[in-house]
């Protein structure tokens, strides 16, 4: 699920609907792991080690960018914040809340970087290297820091980027243009009641912001059991860690 780290949420529900950010996300895990799931797994210990062994995959960042920072007209956070300054904001939020995470007993992390956002990837390639770059130096930071723990990175820009300008190596046909017809010349979201094109699966943009199926299937695929897109383990290698 792409969520959101740190936003003026009204307003940001205002202008684009609601957004569940992470910290909610987090309190409703925290809710499952003190109420719900002590009434199914009796043993504490059989508890901690099902959490240790369960795998919690984030997709985060893209939001704080496309409905906030790159949102001047309805948020002041660009002009309150450099581009690198925003981005350490996201860092110290994405630390905050996997210390959270890990004291309740989370120990296997696969979180993605920022991948292409939207039709137009050079728009944002500023702000995607900033995020990632900082997302990598972070995570590693966090598996020195929190014993026991792993930390993968998903890659989805390198891919990303790769099957845009290379879609037929991918099994895709269209890289660039998105599947529904949208709002602003295909750099936005869908508009209602049109009839989306009639082979999605050979696009790699649904929308202006979101991914086709196929899409996501060649990234996870790439995940699961190949060796560049998530690092530094696959998941089938985290499985069995």
């Amino acid at each position: 699920m792409h969520l959101t780290l740190v936003a003026f949420y009204q307003k940001l529900e205002a202008n684009c609907g609601k957004c569940l950010d992470l910290k909610d996300q987090i309190d409703l895990f925290q809710r499952t792991v003190k109420s719900d799931l002590p009434g199914q797994i009796k043993n504490q210990n059989d508890l901690l080690q099902h959490l240790f062994k369960s795998i919690f995959l984030f997709s985060v960042g893209s939001n704080d960018f496309i409905n906030n920072y790159l949102e001047p007209a309805v948020f002041d956070t660009s002009k309150r914040y450099s581009r690198q300054q925003f981005v350490q904001v996201l860092m110290d939020a994405i630390a905050r809340h996997m210390e959270t995470l890990y004291n309740l007993g989370v120990r296997k992390t696969v979180m993605f970087e920022i991948g292409p956002l939207g039709c137009i990837p050079s728009i944002s390639k500023a702000q995607n290297h900033i995020f990632n770059d900082e997302l990598r130096a972070t995570l590693a930071n966090l598996t020195t820091i929190f014993q026991g723990s792993f930390f993968v990175l998903g890659r989805a820009n390198r891919i990303g980027y790769d099957a845009i300008t290379n879609p037929i190596k991918y099994g895709l046909m269209d890289g660039s243009s998105p599947c529904c017809t949208t709002w602003a010349n295909g750099t936005s979201g869908c508009i209602p009641f049109l009839t989306p094109c009639s082979e999605p699966n050979n696009h790699f943009f649904w929308d202006a912001y979101h991914l086709t199926e196929s899409a996501y299937s060649v990234i996870a695929t790439s995940c699961f059991n190949g060796s560049t897109v998530c690092i530094p383990l696959n998941i089938k290698q985290l499985v069995e860690m």
